[in-house]
């Protein structure tokens, strides 16, 4: 049973906004800045409940958002880059969930 806590909703907006982001980088152009707004949202997350979600994944998944948004490379370093920023999505996506089911 789910229930209804602060923590619970805001991760909930959490998991909400990663799936939104995740689609993001599908449909939109990769130099948008709204996602560099929900990775500073994300960190704010972070801090405040901290031992949530991995701190490293979450730093490795807003450097590869940079680096995406500074569009500087191509090829193959541009795709592996993406992958790096989705892995890191999916992860905090899974984790988003489990810290709401496991509540």
């Amino acid at each position: 049973m789910i229930r209804y806590t602060t923590f619970n909703l805001i991760t909930s907006g959490v998991f909400a906004l990663t799936i939104w982001v995740i689609v993001w980088r599908f449909v939109a152009k990769v130099e948008s800045n709204w996602p560099l707004v929900y990775y500073l949202l994300l960190v704010v997350y972070l801090k405040v409940f901290e031992g949530s979600i991995d701190p490293y994944i979450v730093y490795v998944a807003v450097v590869s958002a940079l680096f995406l948004r500074f569009e500087f490379m191509g090829g193959w370093f541009l795709k592996f880059v993406q992958v790096v920023e989705l892995g890191s999505l999916l992860y905090i996506g899974f984790r988003c969930v489990k810290l709401i089911l496991d509540r």
